[in-house]
């Protein structure tokens, strides 16, 4: 073998390996990505099990509302329904606010994110960790709030897998836009009751001042062509076109028009990185170098 011939092996020898280092580097840093955000979930759902007045606030509120309100008023089958589904995704706003924001305003308030720096724990790790965990919460309350509507008489349903899976999609993307809406609220506010209060005023705001998300546009405080590109609306609209089973459906204002998850998809995915930026930037402080 020439002198070139043995150069060329051995560079290629070298070149195989370190590729194999670096798959191996790979690998390595996403087991220990997913194990970070494994343990911020587990550890937030372990904490927000044993706060009943998160748990409370998240998944009973909602429906006591819609009970209070059906007793004082008398709905048509159609309304009953959008108004069961408009309260029920308001536990699940509640939920991804609270659950989300309360464990990050503890972490906050205690100085946890001082070791959390030292233990090179990656913010989208971070991020990702706590939205699992509130995305567990939230599904809860928006199953319990459709369970409460149907088992008053609401015309809500499930129809076929295609319903579910669209709803689940406008689920998703609902609960992260409000879980990156909560980083800077609770930054501003730095007290863990302070900003539960205010995250949960957050969501009830949003719902009534879009008439109860959508549901009902008479009593909607903002204009309507503004209301309909909210991402409340849009994924509260999604819902209720797949889960209502009266016949009418399709004669509500909203009704025959499509396309929502598209817009709430683009919401979510900004949000998403939105609140990677805003954790690394307002709870890491490391800029975008990381």
């Amino acid at each position: 073998m020439s002198d070139s011939d043995a150069t060329a092996t051995r560079l290629e020898t070298r070149s195989r390996a370190a590729e194999m280092e670096d798959r191996s580097s790979v690998k390595q840093k996403g087991r220990i990505w997913v194990s970070q955000a494994s343990g911020f979930t587990y550890r937030t759902l372990r904490d927000v099990s044993r706060s009943w007045s998160v748990l409370a606030v998240a998944v009973g509120l909602p429906p006591i509302m819609y009970l209070l309100v059906t007793a004082t008023r008398s709905f048509d089958p159609t309304t009953k329904g959008l108004f069961a589904v408009g309260i029920a995704v308001l536990g699940a706003m509640i939920a991804s606010l609270t659950v989300f924001g309360s464990q990050l305003a503890v972490d906050l308030e205690t100085d946890r994110f001082i070791a959390y720096r030292s233990m090179a724990v990656r913010p989208s790790a971070d991020f990702a960790g706590r939205v699992v965990a509130g995305l567990a919460v939230a599904a809860l309350a928006l199953v319990f709030g459709l369970g409460v509507g149907v088992l008053d008489g609401a015309p809500v349903g499930v129809t076929g897998v295609l319903p579910v899976a669209v709803s689940l999609a406008a689920f998703l993307g609902l609960s992260v836009v409000f879980m990156a809406v909560a980083v800077p609220i609770v930054v501003a506010a730095n007290n863990e009751q302070y900003a539960q209060f205010v995250l949960s005023l957050v969501a009830v705001f949003a719902f009534m001042l879009t008439g109860y998300n959508g549901m009902l546009s008479s009593v909607a405080v903002l204009d309507e062509s503004m209301v309909g590109l909210l991402p409340n609306v849009l994924a509260t609209r999604t819902i209720a076109v797949q889960l209502v089973t009266t016949e009418n459906i399709a004669s509500v204002g909203f009704g025959a028009e499509r396309g929502r998850l598209v817009p709430l998809a683009v919401y979510s995915v900004g949000a998403a990185v939105l609140g990677v930026l805003l954790t690394r930037w307002q709870l890491y402080d490391t800029g975008v170098r990381r």
